[in-house]
């Protein structure tokens, strides 16, 4: 792995040398200071069923609790829902059944669900430590990535909503971690805990597969290129292809008993498809649909087709929202180009996004788009003639992004990668710290 090489005798030497010889220490410390931190957020603004999208993640896990099964009748996407016919697959499996555990050893308290958003939080944060550790050998650099990740505004506000994300980014970053650890020991343990953490992402956030995918794929592609035994070649992408497929195959059993259609994660990707492009065929086609037009289009696309019946479940509205969709696409393939390239601006800088709830972009946005925009630039720096070494890690950014890209982008969904960000920014960071700070 790689060290900071060639180190001039300055402050830096003596700051990298202090964090290697009392790295735990200070992680302690920083852990410390970012549950006491949190532990305020909580108080000033705790978690309410408003907040986020807690009301879906909550509800579906409560309703769990309370006997009802994972359910949960939200008209607002799935119009033709009732009471009786509530099964849902709108939301991953993995956080509901966390919160659910949560529900039903407090007696449903939504605070106790937000310490346990803090203490993934905090998880990321010891993570993150030993990812960037790993493949920078600097604890020096391990410490300031976790630093980042305490103080990033984003990560601390998601403790006061339930939701995926939290856990998404936990097992990004821990099964990262292993891929990174697997590399260099080859032990088998590691392969499945990299396996564990990425299928546990993928059950949180749908888009996460991507990450699962293009470490796979990595790993094929690595081992192809060593001159060893064909079987040796491919075991470390058996190894985590095997775990990610075995945490899974139980939400796709589930919801081909439920719906006669097994869903990889959400059943919500369709009717993204539809909302988040069904303008293209206007000239007001470049931004984000926000939830009032989300709604009017979802009502005209209705009333315009009359052959629904009006007691479709989830994954017949799934293929109506994708033919309506796809249709929409096909028809206009320039417009969906541009507007899916401008969507890589709403992704990392929320560029405009607010607009679509409402109000303009302000200070605290300008703001936000200009730290997204500094932590890129020290990961490029950071990523500089450590593209194999670090493979996994800005393949895995580029993938997830894509696939935002090509459905609907926003700043919020960033939150499981950015930890990943942040491992190549800290080095990034320390290189121009040694090239300016002579």
């Amino acid at each position: 792995m790689q060290a900071i090489s060639q180190k001039p005798k300055t402050w830096l030497t003596h700051v990298d040398a202090y964090a290697s010889a009392h790295a735990y220490l200070i992680l302690a410390l920083m852990v410390s200071l970012t549950f006491l931190a949190g532990t305020f957020v909580l108080q000033s603004q705790p978690p309410e069923l408003h907040l986020g999208e807690t009301m879906s993640w909550w509800g579906i896990a409560t309703n769990l609790k309370r006997g009802y099964g994972y359910s949960l009748c939200n008209q607002y996407y799935f119009p033709f829902c009732d009471e009786f016919h509530s099964a849902t697959a709108m939301r991953e499996p993995a956080p509901v059944l966390l919160f659910t555990g949560v529900a039903m050893l407090t007696k449903e308290s939504l605070f106790a669900a937000g310490i346990i958003e803090l203490l993934l939080l905090v998880g990321i944060m010891v993570a993150l430590f030993f990812m960037t550790r790993e493949w920078t050998n600097s604890a020096l650099a391990g410490l300031l990535a976790a630093f980042a990740w305490a103080i990033y505004p984003r990560s601390m506000s998601l403790i006061s909503q339930v939701s995926g994300d939290l856990l998404a980014g936990l097992g990004v970053t821990i099964g990262i971690l292993f891929v990174l650890r697997a590399r260099r020991t080859d032990q088998v343990r590691d392969w499945l805990l990299a396996g564990a953490g990425l299928g546990v992402a993928a059950m949180s956030r749908s888009a996460m597969l991507m990450v699962a995918v293009t470490v796979v794929a990595g790993l094929v592609i690595e081992g192809w290129k060593m001159k060893r035994g064909w079987m040796n070649r491919i075991k470390p992408a058996l190894l985590v292809a095997a775990m990610v497929a075995s945490i899974l195959t139980p939400w796709l059993v589930r919801t081909d008993l439920t719906f006669g259609k097994p869903f990889i994660g959400s059943s919500l990707v369709g009717y993204n498809i539809y909302r988040h492009n069904y303008a293209l065929g206007t000239n007001d086609y470049l931004h984000n649909v926000g939830n009032d037009e989300g709604w009017a289009a979802i009502q005209a696309l209705i009333a315009r087709r009359t052959d629904l019946h009006g007691n479709e479940n989830e994954a017949q509205m799934d293929v109506v929202y994708r033919q309506e969709g796809l249709k929409i696409i096909a028809a206009n393939p320039v417009h969906y180009v541009l507007l899916s390239g401008y969507r890589f601006f709403m992704l990392w800088f929320d560029w405009r996004v607010s607009e679509a709830f409402g109000y303009q972009m302000g200070f605290t946005e300008y703001a936000l788009a200009l730290l997204q925009a500094i932590l890129i630039l020290l990961a490029l720096v950071g990523l500089w003639k450590n593209l194999r070494l670090t493979w996994s890690l800005w393949a895995s950014l580029i993938m997830v992004t894509l696939a935002y890209m090509a459905v609907d982008s926003r700043m919020l969904y960033t939150g499981p990668i950015m930890p990943l960000v942040m491992s190549l920014g800290a080095l990034g960071a320390i290189r121009l710290a040694a090239k300016f700070g002579q």
